[in-house]
């Protein structure tokens, strides 16, 4: 039976502009893409900011936990230098500076990563988390065609299933759960409404073999999930392995977040994927 596959661009166009800048934004909703992905943390005085780490060090020229610091201090940071010189004065942007972007764009969904976990900073994140939705209702991004949110925090998404509906965003988490923060003491897989599956580890705690020569999970995975109706999502870092996105497609993967998502999606319909795409 043929299905609608998506794409979506990781941290906007992560191989070719510096990641979670509105540069890579920008240059991502030029593409023939479906959604974006970004990573949304709070600052020390209550400003949701878009970086994938919880500190500046890997991204930016400065150091530091963004939850120590304050939003002047997180913009202070040059996020685009270290990715090349032409980059040079790239900005950690506002998520509302990013959500203005995204509302001109009715057309695509938002892959929102919440990555604030109250497993390590307690009622700060689900605050966190609370904040990052409202500014999403504000701008309009709401509502389970419009927005997904991530996260590898079983408590966010307990958190989040008290709070909202299914009709309000969809919840998107991982394979295997041993990802999932807090996975020992509450099951993540009954609050997702997508998953990604990732093939890593020694084996899952079902007990299955994971092998480790392809980047791609096990078919019955797959399967096990999209009978669970479970969204069944693949992303391969900086990988353009025109096999592993076939493999993957023929495994039943519906969703494809890309780091290259240009070449990704040349991929995608070389193999016949996005053909229903309209």
């Amino acid at each position: 039976m043929e299905r609608k596959v998506t794409l979506t661009a990781h941290r906007g166009w992560r191989a070719k502009y510096p990641e979670n800048t509105m540069r890579g934004f920008r240059e991502a909703l030029k593409l023939d893409i479906d959604a974006i992905e970004m990573d949304a943390h709070m600052t020390k005085d209550y400003h949701i900011v878009v970086c994938h780490d919880a500190t500046l060090d890997r991204t930016t020229d400065k150091s530091g936990s963004i939850c120590q610091l304050t939003l002047d201090e997180v913009r202070s940071a040059d996020a685009g230098i270290k990715f090349g010189e032409e980059f040079k004065g790239e900005k950690i942007p506002t998520f509302e500076e990013f959500l203005e972007l995204m509302a001109t764009r009715p057309d695509l969904k938002l892959l929102l990563e919440l990555k604030d976990y109250p497993e390590e900073l307690g009622d700060f994140a689900y605050a966190s988390a609370e904040l990052t939705l409202s500014l999403c209702r504000k701008y309009g991004i709401f509502g389970k065609d419009r927005l997904t949110v991530i996260t590898f925090s079983t408590g966010i998404c307990a958190w989040l299933r008290t709070r909202y509906t299914k009709e309000d965003f969809s919840i998107h988490g991982f394979y295997p759960k041993t990802k999932m923060r807090g996975w020992e003491k509450d099951e993540p897989y009954k609050y997702y409404d997508e998953v990604c599956l990732f093939n890593s580890g020694e084996k899952d705690p079902q007990g299955f073999p994971i092998v480790h020569d392809t980047p791609v999970a096990d078919k019955a995975r797959f399967t096990e999930f999209a009978l669970m109706g479970i969204k069944p999502c693949v992303y391969y870092k900086l990988n353009t392995n025109i096999e592993d996105h076939r493999k993957a497609f023929e495994n039943g993967a519906v969703g494809f977040t890309s780091d290259d998502p240009d070449i990704c999606g040349e991929i995608l319909d070389k193999i016949g994927a996005r053909k229903l795409k309209k």
